[in-house]
């Protein structure tokens, strides 16, 4: 079981990350547009910025932040936009940015979604430290969580929809499924590789976290949220389990049956992951 770490009343939290370099935990409130800066329950700091505002990472430069927002990707500093880097949704208000992270070169790599959800509305982005922006995949429905393998040969994604995660080579070619998660409550949405190699899988709408080890279940967290959205580990060791949950789509009364929706939760899972990747500026 997990159990609440922190609780800010969050509206659909998203995009758990571990700063290894401040010891510090990141994450966003999507629909607010608010960014995260949580040393521990009372040290807590946040920013608001344009919303919305859907992920947020560490860049080699400790006093900046690299965001995915409404219109792209952009570097933030103090509170404030500082740089604009890539706009590929500028001036389409049906969709916005969703989840992405820094892959073992340095770059960036997120995705889209369709406020609508509309099937293959949405694409993969990859975002060079030259300020170069690549569309790695189209056809996507809701681009999700992505990671890779610890040997960096691998990267593990989901697009929500398909109930799968899939895994490509390194040069994100030689796109196959790695696991079919369909027999699990709810659908794959964020992810993130623990230092063996185990894919960790939040399940929105099935209130559980869900460790692959080659393509099967091997463990599960259960929590007492149904939308969970992200995992990620920290802590000096990195063997604390993050993890963000959302009150979206959620009845008044499942909001009165999970109170804790919204929250930040932490778990101790046997595991320990690795210091995340930065972006390259």
């Amino acid at each position: 079981m997990a159990d609440v770490w922190l609780d800010v009343g969050g509206v659909h939290l998203e995009g758990v990350t571990w700063d290894d370099v401040a010891g510090r935990l990141r994450f966003v409130d999507i629909p607010r547009g608010r960014v995260f800066d949580v040393g521990a329950p009372d040290d807590v700091h946040w920013v608001d910025l344009p919303a919305p505002v859907t992920a947020v990472h560490m860049t080699t430069d400790p006093g900046t932040l690299l965001i995915a927002d409404g219109d792209g990707m952009a570097l933030t500093s103090g509170g404030v936009l500082t740089e604009r880097l890539a706009a590929p949704l500028a001036g389409r208000p049906e969709i916005r940015m969703n989840d992405g992270n820094v892959d073992p070169a340095g770059r960036y790599l997120a995705g889209s979604m369709a406020y609508a959800f509309t099937t293959g509305a949405a694409a993969l982005y990859r975002l060079d430290a030259d300020r170069s922006l690549h569309t790695v995949l189209t056809g996507v429905t809701c681009s999700n969580g992505i990671d890779w393998s610890p040997d960096g040969a691998r990267c593990y994604y989901v697009d929500t929809p398909t109930r799968r995660i899939d895994v490509f080579d390194a040069d994100m070619t030689g796109r196959r499924t790695y696991a079919d998660t369909s027999d699990q409550p709810g659908m794959p949405d964020g992810l993130t590789v623990d230092a063996e190699g185990g894919v960790w899988v939040a399940f929105w709408g099935g209130g559980r976290v869900v460790r692959y080890w080659e393509g099967e279940p091997d463990v599960v967290i259960e929590l007492p949220v149904s939308q969970v959205t992200s995992c990620a580990f920290g802590g000096p060791d990195l063997d604390l389990l993050y993890i963000s949950t959302s009150t979206e789509e959620l009845s008044p009364a499942q909001l009165r049956d999970q109170p804790a929706a919204g929250a930040i939760f932490r778990a101790v899972p046997g595991h320990r992951g690795r210091p995340a990747n930065r972006f390259v500026i």
